[in-house]
């Protein structure tokens, strides 16, 4: 039985440093962006809500989750020259974990099952200043992030 439980904890100790290994080459490589939660707030038509905020380790993305609603709504905004904004569906991160996410099958992208959308953000009525975004939803709701 010693032998048993010491094999298999030596297998989940080489599972373990394989998974870490394989998060830092993809991380140096570029593959994969870090997210970690932004101090601010989210305030959808002049409400403050109990929203979070999550930006990617360059500053280049924000996902902005809105809580005003029955289930969490996210979305993806873009902080570069390009002016868009994704809808992620049912998917939203969990508030306080950093979570990585990969090149390959990001879950906020034009992959997102238009069906699972609930609240589409409207892209042309994206605003960036500084130290906020804000923008208007399909249902006529104005969300704001500020940080």
């Amino acid at each position: 039985m010693k032998k048993l439980l010491r094999a298999l904890g030596i297998l989940a100790f080489l599972a373990l440093v394989f998974v870490a290994g394989s998060l830092t080459y993809s991380t140096w490589r570029g593959y994969t962006q870090w997210y970690f939660r932004v101090n601010g707030q989210v305030i959808v038509n002049g409400q403050k809500t109990t929203g979070y905020l999550h930006a990617n380790t360059n500053k280049t993305s924000l996902m902005l989750t809105r809580t005003d609603d029955s289930r969490p709504e996210t979305y993806l905004v873009s902080l570069g020259l390009t002016k868009t904004v994704f809808d992620c569906g049912e998917w939203h991160p969990l508030r306080f974990l950093p979570l990585p996410i990969g090149d390959l099958n990001p879950p906020c992208s034009f992959f997102t099952n238009p069906a699972k959308v609930r609240d589409p953000a409207v892209t042309s009525t994206l605003q960036r200043g500084p130290r906020f975004v804000e923008f208007s939803t399909a249902s006529g709701k104005k969300v704001r992030g500020e940080w």
